[in-house]
């Protein structure tokens, strides 16, 4: 089974009225496929983490337009690039190929990166979950692959 699964931890001052509000918290990402698995993390403000989940409505989703998101140092280029995800068209058949990059943020020349397909209802359902997980009102989103 292949398997992407997002968590978010808001700082703590998020939910403190007496401290200035830090947008920043720790996004996690897991991806499990039948070939490859990996895990890793990076500091990303919530409403970047909410955006992409709004895109992930988009149909349909082109080549010209894939769904990215990216998190990293600098540049976001080779090692400091620490989280990247794209969501673009897999075939002409409509199944859609979820690419993921994800580096060790201490050590970014440790990565995995690969794809696995999934679908236009599934990738919806992944869409709720993840505005479901920044209300709190779950503690993570899995999109399923094929």
């Amino acid at each position: 089974m292949n398997k992407l699964t997002l968590r978010y931890q808001y700082d703590a001052s998020f939910f403190d009225p007496k401290q200035p509000t830090d947008d920043f918290g720790r996004l996690s990402i897991e991806v499990k496929t039948d070939r490859f698995s990996g895990e890793g993390g990076f500091w990303v403000q919530w409403q970047d983490v909410k955006e992409f989940g709004e895109a992930l409505s988009a149909f349909p989703i082109t080549t010209d337009h894939p769904i990215t998101a990216q998190w990293g140092y600098e540049m976001q280029e080779g090692d400091d690039l620490i989280l990247r995800l794209e969501i673009a068209p897999a075939n002409n058949r409509g199944d859609l190929a979820v690419r993921y990059e994800i580096a060790d943020e201490h050590e970014p020349h440790c990565r995995t990166r690969g794809w696995f397909t999934t679908n236009y209802p599934d990738l919806d359902l992944f869409r709720v979950s993840i505005a479901r997980l920044l209300d709190r009102e779950a503690e993570e989103a899995i999109l399923i692959g094929r």
